[in-house]
């Protein structure tokens, strides 16, 4: 029996998710929780960074925007999580310029969460 792609690429990502978080499918623990304290640390990036240059941000307008988007995020009033979602679909949606996508959608998302975002 041939299984297709889809049925593939599930499972193929449902065991790199157990490795990632320290679940193996093979009986080995691998999660020490001090050095994933130490590692996480190491890979995180400043976001207003993240969004500048992933959103290709090049006028002064965008720019300021992404600021603004990182000190809501900074004060607590929109979470990471949401941004990075966000972010992400952007880049999805046109590689080449993903701020506009970002922008509208960060909008939209904020509107229903009763955010107000500039």
């Amino acid at each position: 029996m041939i299984f297709p792609r889809r049925f593939w690429l599930k499972h193929l990502l449902a065991s790199s998710v157990f490795t990632l978080t320290g679940i193996s499918l093979f009986g080995q623990d691998r999660f020490d929780a001090n050095s994933a304290g130490r590692n996480a640390d190491q890979h995180l990036t400043n976001l207003e960074d993240q969004l500048k240059n992933g959103l290709r941000a090049v006028t002064p307008e965008q720019i300021q925007y992404v600021r603004t988007v990182a000190a809501l995020v900074e004060q607590g009033h929109l979470p990471r999580a949401m941004i990075n979602l966000i972010y992400t679909w952007a880049l999805e949606k046109n590689p080449r310029v993903p701020f506009p996508y970002f922008q509208f959608a960060l909008r939209a998302l904020a509107k229903r969460r009763g955010i107000s975002v500039p």
